[in-house]
């Protein structure tokens, strides 16, 4: 006994196709390798100590 498919399986997500055509020029830290995310993070401390020496100074 062969049914057809119900037409709910062969739709498409509209979203999905206009999505990829925005580019998105936003800074996203979840965006950034392993590496770029350390680097951030050990900029953001020096200066951090950077401020902390200069005030006890």
């Amino acid at each position: 006994m062969n049914r057809p498919q119900s037409a709910l399986f062969h739709k498409h997500a509209p979203a999905a196709r206009g999505q990829a055509a925005r580019p998105d020029d936003r800074v996203s830290f979840l965006r950034l390798s392993a590496g770029e995310r350390l680097l951030a993070a050990a900029a953001v401390s020096a200066l951090l100590w950077a401020g902390v020496y200069w005030a006890l100074n």
